[in-house]
């Protein structure tokens, strides 16, 4: 038999019966312990670690006990108790009781595998309404991928697609076609689930022909959240620097240490500057008197004004800032529109300016 050629089990790692020294039955190979609601994903787990321990054989009967004379017989018995100090380990305390007489690995694998294996329909419903109620909402992209595709691969696992086990395997492609189905199914799930700003995305792959599969979709969405963040990212740092902008044209009206009451705002025609002897030179085109925050030229004059020889623009309008939309700036998630207003002794003196010209 296979088993009598097995040597070296004490030296070499290639062997199944070989154990390491570190190797010992307090092992908790699999978290969280096994219960009524998630066998397929914990049989999964435990069948990595134990492949990953050159163990896999322990569980699908490839490994028979030998016969009590034969010089493996000790070595099954001892790596046969290990695994099974493992199983137990990664089990509830209640479930380990019902499987603790049971004698060897295949034995406790095949029970637990048909006791919690199969799935009641009722859980099945479950997993099915779930799914389709499910949606995106304050989740990002991956994480509403990652929980979807949990509870699809758990529904697979109740309800597999059989392969062909016919003497002569069939051609017409039947099977392949199912498959192919239930793959976009998959993709239909994950698109519907997303939010209204995927709307865009979802109408350009849904019109694709042939319908990509779901880790292609997963990678178009993707791109489109990243590109989507970054739009945003620029229009709140314009609109931090807009809002930086007017609060230093406010600060220029209001917060002037040179003012003197109202008469910081008597000036000529070609600007409202502040007090006399002020040697200040507007940048806008070069004249004096006033800055380029307070320049009729730059900024138009006030309704009404009559200028010296500024017929052509008399009846230009006089634009300030003076609000600025706030609902998407960084500083407050819940912030409406707000409005930064002049001082009525701003606007009084504005008033006076008009009227003396």
């Amino acid at each position: 038999m296979a088993f009598q050629s097995f040597t070296g089990f004490s030296t070499s790692s290639s062997n199944p019966y070989y154990l390491h020294r570190n190797e010992n039955p307090s092992l908790v190979l699999v978290t969280p312990l096994i219960d009524d609601n998630n066998y397929h994903t914990w049989a999964r787990s435990m069948h990595i670690a134990l492949i990953s321990k050159n163990k896999e054989r322990s569980i699908d009967d490839t490994l028979p006990k030998p016969l009590v004379l034969n010089v493996l017989y000790a070595p099954w018995i001892h790596c046969n108790i290990m695994v099974l100090a493992w199983i137990y380990r990664s089990i509830s305390e209640s479930v380990a009781k019902s499987v603790l007489w049971i004698e060897s690995v295949v034995g406790v694998w095949r029970n637990l595998q048909i006791r919690f294996s199969q799935g009641d329909i009722y859980h099945i419903f479950d997993i099915q309404e779930e799914l389709y109620k499910f949606r995106q909402g304050n989740l990002d992209v991956s994480n509403y991928f990652t929980q979807i595709k949990v509870m699809w691969d758990e529904l697979e696992a109740y309800r597999p697609i059989s392969a062909c086990s016919c003497a002569i395997p069939c051609s017409c492609g039947a099977l392949a076609s199912i498959r192919k189905y239930r793959e976009l199914d998959y993709v239909i799930r994950f698109l519907k689930g997303l939010n209204e700003k995927f709307a865009q995305s979802k109408t350009q792959i849904m019109m694709m022909n042939p319908l990509p599969d779901i880790d292609k979709t997963f990678s178009l969405v993707i791109q489109q959240e990243s590109e989507v963040n970054n739009s945003q990212y620029a229009i709140s740092n314009n609109n931090v620097s807009e809002y930086s902008t007017v609060l230093h044209l406010n600060a220029s009206f209001g917060n002037n240490p040179n003012r003197s009451g109202n008469n910081s705002f008597k000036g000529k025609s070609n600007g409202y500057g502040g007090a006399k002897g002020q040697n200040r030179v507007c940048t806008h085109r070069g004249r004096t008197n006033h800055t380029v925050e307070t320049c009729f030229l730059k900024h138009g004059y006030p309704p009404r004004f009559k200028g010296k020889g500024k017929s052509n623009i008399s009846n230009s309008q006089f634009k300030v800032v003076a609000s600025i939309e706030t609902s998407q700036l960084p500083l407050k998630k819940d912030s409406t529109q707000s409005t930064i207003f002049f001082t009525q002794e701003q606007y009084q003196s504005i008033l006076e300016l008009i009227q003396q010209s």
